[in-house]
């Protein structure tokens, strides 16, 4: 049912975020951290790019960095696979990959069911985003297959009963029945034939009031054991994509406008019409960050009423709840506040400074 994935699977030629620990690289935060543990080291080391680097604003505009990152793909890749979830991120990936004619063999949409199959505790149902998805893909006049790679009440029982052994891949940021790829492509290994590459949406630089930028591997969603995966956003061989949000975020901030809100919307992100055009999950906490103090999100809390409407949904949140309990003692530093509920403490890549 579950073919465990022990190792990291690579596309050539893309440099692939990691963590070093004194002599050994990892793809995993918790594998990293428990080797901090066992060698007595104090941190795991981020990086993302190889080196630090200064960068000049890009002769390219962010459109024709978009455009530069599409064939870099297309031309790259034997087969493109898009992880689509309809928040705007995947959807501006989604809409250049469609606009400049890129290679796109599949998208693929995940849902998690850990009790029982609704059409309320997913976004993409809740919000109906198959016919929109479909009206996408018909105004670029495409026909690309569209695969659903559900996680069914078992497959998260078992992953219960086994985090000791399994989390390593499992885990991405802390909520409830999370997953990434890498549980998909345990759950199903067919998505690793045929030299498919993943595609993430996943992140946005950080910039400081000095013109420094960096990556925090939390914006990764902690995702960087997926296996044969490339991060749309953050690829060396295509500089200038990060180089112009990073202006653009700086720009932002000299006018006191920076949100993520504003940088996508600066930056001509699409909409799709559906509430997933905000960030729905956090958007009742609009004052004072009020939602950093919580881990639980809307969409943990509908996961987790899910999961406790069926005996083996109760089972899996006990096993859950009581594997993030010993966890949290044997590894405390390593959590806001001590706290596994709250989050990780972030780790920070290699610096890089913007120059103009």
């Amino acid at each position: 049912m579950i073919t465990p994935l022990k190792e990291k699977l690579f596309v050539n030629g893309y440099q692939h975020p990691c963590y070093t620990v004194k002599d050994k690289t990892f793809y995993s935060k918790p594998l990293a951290i428990k080797y901090c543990t066992e060698v007595g080291w104090e941190w795991p080391t981020f990086q993302v790019w190889k080196h630090s680097q200064k960068f000049t604003k890009p002769k390219k505009t962010f459109e024709e960095s978009l455009k530069t990152q599409c064939e870099l793909i297309s031309d790259t890749c034997d087969k493109v696979r898009l992880f689509y979830s309809g928040g705007r991120d995947s959807g501006l990936i989604l809409d250049r990959m469609l606009k400049y004619n890129g290679k796109l063999d599949e998208i693929a949409v995940y849902r998690r069911y850990p009790g029982k199959i609704d059409n309320t505790t997913n976004e993409w149902d809740r919000f109906n985003l198959l016919p929109v998805l479909k009206n996408i893909l018909k105004t670029y006049n495409r026909n690309i297959p569209i695969k659903f790679y559900d996680i069914l009440p078992e497959h998260w029982n078992y992953y219960s009963k086994n985090l000791d052994t399994l989390m390593h891949g499992h885990f991405t940021n802390l909520g409830f029945f999370r997953n990434n790829v890498h549980t998909i492509a345990e759950i199903f290994p067919e998505i690793l034939e045929n030299n498919f590459v993943n595609i993430l949406g996943e992140c946005r630089p950080d910039v400081t009031k000095d013109k420094k930028f960096y990556w925090t591997d939390l914006a990764f969603n902690v995702a960087h054991n997926d296996p044969n995966t490339i991060f749309f956003f953050v690829d060396q061989r295509n500089t200038d994509l990060t180089v112009n949000m990073a202006y653009a975020i700086h720009e932002l901030q000299k006018k006191n406008q920076y949100t993520e809100r504003n940088m996508k919307n600066y930056l001509n992100f699409p909409k799709n019409g559906t509430r997933l055009d905000n960030d729905w999950t956090t958007e009742v906490f609009h004052l004072n960050n009020l939602h950093k103090r919580w881990i639980i999100e809307k969409k943990d809390i509908l996961v987790i009423a899910n999961a406790l409407q069926t005996p083996i949904g109760e089972e899996s949140y006990i096993n859950y709840v009581n594997f993030y309990e010993q966890f949290e003692k044997d590894y405390k530093k390593f959590f806001t506040n001590g706290s596994i509920y709250i989050e990780w403490v972030g780790s920070i890549s290699e610096m890089h400074e913007l120059v103009d």
